[in-house]
Order: structure tokens, then C-alpha cells, then sequence
């Protein structure tokens, strides 16, 4: 008798195998089977026995018909792995592409916009809660082969956006503007940029104006025309309507000596540029964002907080919100040196407004009538030097009616004065103006004096000390 064993061996079962080994020996193939163990069940059943079950049932016996395939799946599954495809695709481009924007617009080091560093002595230095205020320069072309700062080429601006506002406000600060700066002395805002670029620009205007400033832009007058020629689809609207901006509107906008010009055309031109590069403009054209960060990469300079996502931040706020408002620091020509005076109490009254949050606009008339602003913030006293009886009271009348405050008339320690002087002290800076406008109103010839320290009339210190000569007494008087 012949018993199969599932390791496929054979052996006599006469053999007993607890006296001595039986012989083994392989058993036969399936395919050798004799012709009655052909039977499909019957050869199923040994395969299972020789531990063959999957592999001889399947292979031998696989003749059930499988379903065919349907060819949407396949159509499907092909659209889908594409799909999966180009969206790794396009995200590996945005995340490139951000990593990019990332280290090329690297900002700048700025310790005069940190909070915990004190600026150059100024006290009180507050913004409104919420508040973001930016200061803005513009500036001439950059050449890399040129270390020294390039000259500003438009007024500074403090822009500030604060929740307590319906739209930003714009102060604008003449590059003429003279400010104290340790080290330098009395010197104009170009004059500060160029000695020390933006660190020393942002600590003075704070030491000035004493304002919060949270960031710095710094930015030349070829940034927004190539952004425009880049993008292409930039709309300036006016009160007649929108049309394209042009390269040559915005030039000549930069360059206007109109702040009205000047603030709105490039806040509106600025929004178009903001709402073109969203933060879906990425996505819609990564190869148009990347030229973009070019140009911004050469062209702007910014501090470090700035890098990155919030300057896109800032930006679209800004082009969210409503019409600017605007105002400039007044400043007043002196006529004698032709430099530019500031009027410290209108211009402390602008700051004010920055750091309340309080409206900013300008004044209808006022920078028409700056020379009578200066006129009345002086104090004038009125010596007789010619010995002519009744000269000073008739100049102390004569300056009333020009709007100057007259303190008292008296007599000089002697009658022998020919000329006419106008004597002034140092500070403030518009009693200089104050005295050239007196003088000029006084008539030719008359002399001014610089004195170190301001003039007294009787034992009091007054702004200007007008002491009369013989050449405005009247003929025939003595």
C-alpha cells in the first residue's frame, strides 16, 4: 500500500519505521499522474494534500472568465496622477519661488526702529494703539559701484495706518528740513540721509517729530515705473476717471512740487500695484512675481521686519483702504540766506496728529499767509536812535498794521544812530524770518544783526529790537 504525505514523499506501509528507517522516495508529479487520477476534484485534493494548493489550483484550474477591465477607470486614474503631478509641480514653484523672495529681499539692520533703543534725545515719542506708521524715502538710482547714499529726490513721508482711521495719513517732510543731528549739527534731511542713510534718517525724524515710526521703506524714483511697465495693467484714477498709468505721470509726479500731485497720484498708482501682486498673483503667474521681487530686490530697501510676508501684508491693507489724507511740515523762506525756516508750532501741531490719530489735513489759505504766521508768533520792541520826537511810536504803528506784536517803544542810550538796525537772538529759528520780513517792510538800507543771545527791551528779552536811524525820520524832522 502507497500512502502520500503532504512533503510530497512516498513510502511502504508494510515498513515499520520503529525498527529501523524505511526507504523513502519522491513521489510523482502531478502532470505523471496515472490517467484515473485526472479528475479535476480528485487532483485538486492531492494538490491540497502535497501542500501545493495555490500554486496547482491556479495555474492548472484558472478557468473561470475574469471581468474585463472597464476603460474609465483606467481614462481616471491617468487625469488624477496628472493632476496630483502639476499640483506638486506648482506648489515646488510657489514654495521656490517664496523661498527666493525670501532671501533676496533681505532687510536692513535698523536699531533707531527697535523700541527698546532710544533715539537721538527725543522724549514723548508715542503713535496710536494699533497703529503702524512707515517712513517712506525716495530716493535717486542706486549704483552699486557708488558706496556713499544716493540724494533724496522727494519730501520724506510718514505714512500711518491705525484702526482709528478711515484711510491713511500722509505727513510730508521737505528734504530742506533742517534738524539737529549729534555729531553733525544743524543740517537738512538730504544732508542726514547722505552721512548716515536710513538708521540716521529714521533717528532723526523720531528725535523731531517724536512719533512712533514702526518701519522704513526705502525706495528709488525707478521702483514704481518698472513695476508698472511690468505689470502692465495698472489703472490711475482721478476725479475724471481711470486710465492707465504711464511711466512718464509717474516721473513727473515723483518730482512735483504739488504734495496734492504727489501724494495721490503715487497712493493711486501704489494701490493698482498692491491690488495686481495679491497673494494670488503667485499663483496666477509665478514668472510676473518673480520679476517682481526682482525689481523690488533692486530697487527697494526695507528693515528687516519687513521681509518677507508682511511687506505684502502692508501692502494690500493699504490698498484696501479709502482716499489719503495728506498734510506737509509748513516751512517759510528765509529772504536773506534763501534756506527754508520751519514754523516749529504749526508743524508740532501735525505731529501732534500722528501720535493722537486725529485727522491730517491742510489748512485752506495757510500756506499763503505763512509770512503773517511768522510775524505774529515775534515779540518787537521799538528804540528811538535818531533823537526825532514821536519816531518811534509812528514805527510802532506802521509794524501794528503789518501785524507785528509790538511790546513798547523807548529812547536808544544815543541819538546819533544814521542807519536803522534790526537785531535778532539765535532761537527760534523763524525769529530770523521774522526779522528779514520786518526789515524788508521797514524799507532799503535797513541793517540786520545776528546777536548770541536774544535782545532785551528794558531788562526783558524780546525776538526782535528795532533801534532807529536818521534814514527813516522824516525830512525835516530833528
Amino acid at each position: 500500500m502507497v500512502v502520500l504525505r503532504p512533503q510530497g514523499q512516498v513510502e511502504n506501509a508494510a515498513c515499520d519505521d520503529t525498527v529501523a528507517p524505511c526507504p523513502v522516495r519522491r513521489a510523482a508529479l502531478p502532470w505523471r499522474l496515472p490517467s484515473d487520477l485526472r479528475c479535476p476534484l480528485l487532483v485538486r485534493a492531492l494538490a491540497d494534500a502535497l501542500g501545493g494548493r495555490s500554486r496547482v489550483s491556479d495555474t492548472l484550474f484558472s478557468s473561470a472568465r475574469r471581468a474585463p477591465r472597464r476603460w474609465w477607470r483606467r481614462g481616471v486614474g491617468m487625469v488624477v496622477a496628472l493632476v496630483v503631478a502639476v499640483l506638486l509641480i506648482w506648489a515646488l514653484t510657489i514654495g521656490g519661488l517664496w523661498v527666493y523672495a525670501w532671501f533676496q529681499l533681505g532687510g536692513l539692520d535698523l536699531r533707531a526702529t527697535d523700541s527698546d533703543v532710544a533715539a537721538l534725545g527725543s522724549v514723548g515719542v508715542g503713535s496710536p494703539e494699533g497703529s503702524t506708521t512707515v517712513l517712506v524715502a525716495l530716493t535717486e538710482p542706486r549704483d552699486p559701484t557708488i558706496p556713499e547714499e544716493p540724494d533724496l529726490v522727494g519730501p520724506v513721508a510718514l505714512v500711518q495706518i491705525s484702526p482709528t482711521r478711515e484711510a491713511p495719513a500722509v505727513l510730508l517732510l521737505p528734504t530742506e528740513l533742517p534738524v539737529t543731528v549729534e555729531g553733525l549739527g544743524r543740517v537738512d534731511l538730504d544732508a542726514v540721509h547722505a552721512e548716515g542713510g536710513e538708521d540716521l534718517l529714521v533717528r532723526a525724524v523720531i528725535d523731531y517729530a517724536e512719533v512712533q515710526i514702526d518701519h522704513v521703506v526705502s525706495v528709488t524714483e525707478d521702483a514704481i515705473p518698472r513695476m508698472v511697465e511690468l505689470l502692465g495693467d495698472v489703472e490711475l484714477c482721478t476725479t475724471t476717471g481711470c486710465s492707465p498709468a504711464s511711466t512718464e505721470q509717474i516721473r513727473s509726479a515723483q518730482r512735483s512740487d504739488d504734495p496734492e500731485t504727489y501724494v495721490r497720484t503715487l497712493a493711486e498708482v501704489l494701490r493698482g500695484i498692491g491690488r495686481s501682486m495679491d497673494a494670488t498673483s503667485v499663483i496666477r503667474s509665478p514668472l510676473t512675481s518673480k520679476r517682481a521681487v526682482d525689481i523690488v530686490a533692486d530697487e527697494v530697501r526695507t528693515d528687516v521686519s519687513l521681509r518677507g510676508r508682511a511687506l505684502l501684508r502692508h501692502a494690500e491693507a493699504f490698498s484696501e483702504l479709502g482716499v489719503v489724507e495728506y498734510d506737509e511740515v509748513p516751512l517759510l523762506r528765509n529772504p536773506r540766506s534763501g534756506e527754508l525756516v520751519p514754523l516749529e508750532e504749526p508743524a508740532m501741531a501735525r505731529f501732534q496728529r500722528l501720535r493722537d490719530g486725529s485727522r491730517l489735513e491742510p489748512v485752506e489759505g495757510e500756506y499763503d499767509a505763512l509770512e503773517d504766521q511768522v510775524i505774529e508768533m515775534v515779540e518787537v520792541g521799538v528804540l528811538n536812535g535818531a533823537g526825532v520826537a514821536g519816531l518811534a511810536g509812528d514805527i510802532q504803528v506802521q509794524l501794528e498794521t503789518e501785524g507785528f506784536q509790538v511790546v513798547g517803544t523807548g529812547n536808544a542810550s544815543s541819538f546819533d544812530r544814521t542807519t536803522t538796525v534790526v537785531a535778532y537772538g539765535p532761537e527760534p529759528e523763524t525769529t530770523e524770518a521774522a526779522a528779514v520780513i520786518l526789515a524788508e517792510r521797514l524799507g532799503p538800507g535797513v541793517e540786520l544783526q545776528l546777536l548770541e543771545r536774544a535782545p532785551t527791551f528794558e531788562g526783558e528779552p524780546v525776538d526782535v529790537l528795532v533801534t532807529i536811524g536818521s534814514d527813516l525820520a522824516p525830512e525835516g524832522g530833528g
